[in-house]
């Protein structure tokens, strides 16, 4: 993805912001849940939905979850300039920090809704918008500093993931995006 230029200073300024005003700062652990409802955003899990009134949707989420239990993250449902995030519980509390944190920029970010499926039923997706709401989810859960610190301590992957309360693959990511794995030249990132 070519960003806009200063978009990820931007985005990492922006990060930082919510940070401080939850008093994560550049170190602390951010909890993707505070920051929701620090922004008025409320969350749903996607296990909630199936106890619902509607039996259709009941049976739809139901079966999504026992079958397909990686097809959806989460998503977010706009009504008008108000926002939910559903997310799924059956991930992992990393995971699910992750597709939160990812969620939540997309309303930091202004992102605009769109529907989910096209007539047809594919899946829209707009590849410029998905990369800056994960590069400022990222950002939210592991500031650049953060991720040069944990660089410079050689902090194992999966110690900074628990840290962090994100996934291994996030820590991986942030170490990668913020130049921060040049200091773990010759020690497996893996």
């Amino acid at each position: 993805m070519a960003y806009q230029r200063g978009f990820k200073a931007d985005a990492e300024r922006l990060a930082l912001e919510m940070r401080s005003e939850l008093g994560a700062g550049s170190y602390g652990r951010l909890d993707p849940s505070g920051l929701a409802a620090h922004l008025d955003i409320p969350l749903r899990a996607l296990s909630d939905l199936s106890g619902g009134a509607d039996p259709g949707l009941a049976d739809a989420v139901g079966t999504l979850l026992q079958q397909e239990r990686n097809a959806v993250s989460a998503f977010t449902v706009l009504r008008g300039t108000r926002r939910m995030i559903v997310f799924n519980d059956a991930h992992d509390a990393g995971r699910v920090a992750n597709s939160i944190s990812h969620e939540l920029s997309h309303g930091l970010l202004l992102h605009p809704g769109a529907p989910a499926l096209d007539r047809l039923g594919c899946r829209h997706w707009d590849a410029d918008i998905e990369d800056e709401a994960s590069f400022l989810g990222g950002a939210l859960l592991i500031p650049a500093s953060a991720a040069w610190r944990l660089a410079k301590r050689r902090v194992p992957l999966e110690v900074a993931a628990e840290q962090y309360s994100c996934s291994v693959d996030v820590v991986r990511w942030r170490l990668n995006v913020t130049g921060a794995a040049r200091l773990l030249k010759g020690q497996r990132l893996a």
